[in-house]
């Protein structure tokens, strides 16, 4: 009789898992961020101004990482001093060398994203201290937001196809534990690796130049968003003493809002890559299923359109208005259908349900 062995120290399962999430990931960004564009387009009844774009463009973008990570299911592999980014999976069968192209358009949507998340904390840190400035986000001009948080995902993701080519030492380096860890070949994946060190010990620049191309994009946005945050924090009191009381309330809502998206995206965004492409320099000969830090990166978009909803009191009105509409509307139906004895109970409740939204 045959008995199947168990490699203990398989990743295998790891893997699965971080599949379930990314899946998970999906359904949740994508709903919570299509309702967030939903009420901010159809439902606000407060002019946002520019920022509204920004509000329907940032969930826009979760939803297409979301998309492209259910698409590839991409996985992290830390070994010794280097990681390897790989998929076993051939989409609409493409061929391995487009699928690694994929890889990488995969992680310069995630460097828009944190781009544009310093984009919002420019408009609010203008909103409140130099509103001339604001002009950049009307008209044509807004065109240039995009194009800036474009910029860096075309950088970071030509830096991470450029700089972490397989090239045969790094196969060499990953190849026998890769097929101990999740029982694969490289003949099987498409993928891009980068080793810190050579066999001697020197330094792998051509590679790690990845690494000053990741940190320097990462270290710009974070400084941005640190920047108008702080600054917002100590003075944004006195300037909001000389608004209305209606737009001082937006403000210091937006701001809740701000200050979630900074200790959100630093857990989930900024932290985990930080710790994946830092390690790789301290060469500790630990092999680590890095790829379920891409879970944070998966439930994201989700988290931070949720926290706009939750945050905002104007997306709280916006949904009490639809759900008195619907309720609105199976009273209309109950009230031409036959009266029996449960319908005019539900009936007789639906008044005290509507005054209490």
């Amino acid at each position: 009789m045959n008995t199947v062995v168990k490699n203990p120290n398989s990743f295998i399962p790891y893997a699965r898992f971080a599949h379930r999430i990314t899946q998970f990931g999906f359904i949740s960004t994508s709903t919570f961020c299509s309702l967030l564009i939903y009420l901010t387009v159809f439902w606000l009844q407060r002019s946002f101004g520019s920022y509204k774009y920004l509000l329907i463009i940032f969930p826009s973008i979760g939803i297409l990482f979301a998309t492209v990570e259910l698409i590839l299911y991409p996985d992290l592999y830390s070994h010794n001093a280097g990681y390897l980014f790989y998929t076993p999976f051939r989409p609409f069968n493409l061929d391995r060398d487009m699928v690694t192209v994929l890889l990488s358009f995969y992680t310069g949507i995630y460097a828009c994203t944190i781009s544009m998340l310093s984009v919002q904390f420019l408009y609010r840190y203008w909103a409140v201290f130099d509103t001339t400035k604001l002009r950049y986000f009307k008209g044509w001009r807004f065109s240039i937001c995009v194009l800036y948080s474009s910029v860096f995902g075309v950088l970071w993701a030509l830096g991470l196809y450029y700089f972490d080519q397989m090239d045969e030492y790094s196969q060499q380096y990953m190849e026998k534990d890769l097929l101990e860890r999740y029982d694969l070949t490289f003949s099987e994946i498409s993928s891009l690796a980068l080793v810190v060190y050579n066999a001697d010990g020197s330094l792998r620049w051509f590679n790690i130049s990845c690494t000053f191309n990741m940190i320097a994009i990462m270290l710009f946005q974070y400084t941005v968003i640190l920047y108008c945050a702080i600054w917002m924090y100590h003075g944004m009191e006195e300037k909001l003493r000389s608004l209305s009381s209606s737009t001082r309330k937006l403000h210091k809502q937006l701001f809740k809002t701000l200050v979630l998206q900074i200790v959100t995206p630093t857990i989930s965004l900024f932290s985990p890559a930080v710790f994946i492409i830092c390690l790789t320099f301290f060469d500790l000969k630990i092999d680590l299923p890095t790829g379920l830090s891409l879970c944070a990166f998966t439930i994201y978009p989700a988290m931070d359109a949720m926290i706009v909803m939750y945050v905002v009191a104007d997306y709280k009105k916006a949904a009490k208005r639809i759900l008195k509409k619907i309720v609105e509307k199976v009273y209309n139906w109950l009230d031409g259908s036959d009266d029996d004895d449960t319908t005019k109970e539900i009936k007789a409740n639906i008044p005290a349900a509507l005054k209490a939204l």
